[in-house]
């Protein structure tokens, strides 16, 4: 099924809700890389990177707005229980509800970042940019092309 995307109106909210899925998705990567081998482990393993720049990035502006996460262990416990009921899943299953999902977060971080105050819009839309380089990492995986890391690494390399 299609990830719809959330509909956001306050700010700061949208914003530790983020930084909260950014913690419990490194942990997601993580433990889904362990379920791979190879250069999909190591697609993983930058996905997990890049959730970790991006929470990185949002901490400041959550210390800003006098906001802290949950506690990190268990939204971390949650991002590995979540890709423990994906232990079995196929690759290619995997990447396509990758191809399938991501948009709705793109539009999630677009949303948030048209709310965003102008002088955090440019931290805001690091949160845009790690979501388009996953989707094009996920089309081009989807299309078979051995290039397909090269977004996640162009992302980390600029933000990382």
């Amino acid at each position: 099924m299609t990830r719809t995307a959330r509909l956001f109106d306050d700010y700061s909210a949208a914003l530790l809700l983020f930084a909260e899925e950014e913690i419990a998705g490194e942990a997601y990567f993580a433990r889904l890389a362990s379920f791979h081998s190879g250069r999909q482990s190591r697609a993983l393993l930058l996905l997990a990177r890049m959730e970790s720049v991006v929470g990185a990035a949002a901490r400041p502006l959550l210390a800003g707005y006098r906001l802290a996460t949950a506690d990190a262990t268990a939204l971390r416990s949650a991002g590995q229980t979540e890709a423990d009921a994906k232990a079995g899943m196929p690759w290619r299953d995997l990447v396509s509800e990758m191809t399938a999902d991501f948009p709705a977060f793109i539009e999630e971080f677009e949303q948030v970042e048209r709310l965003a105050p102008a002088d955090e819009r440019a931290v805001v839309r690091v949160f845009r940019k790690h979501e388009v380089a996953a989707l094009e990492f996920a089309k081009l995986e989807a299309g078979g092309n051995a290039d397909s890391l090269a977004p996640l690494e162009r992302f980390l390399a600029e933000h990382g």
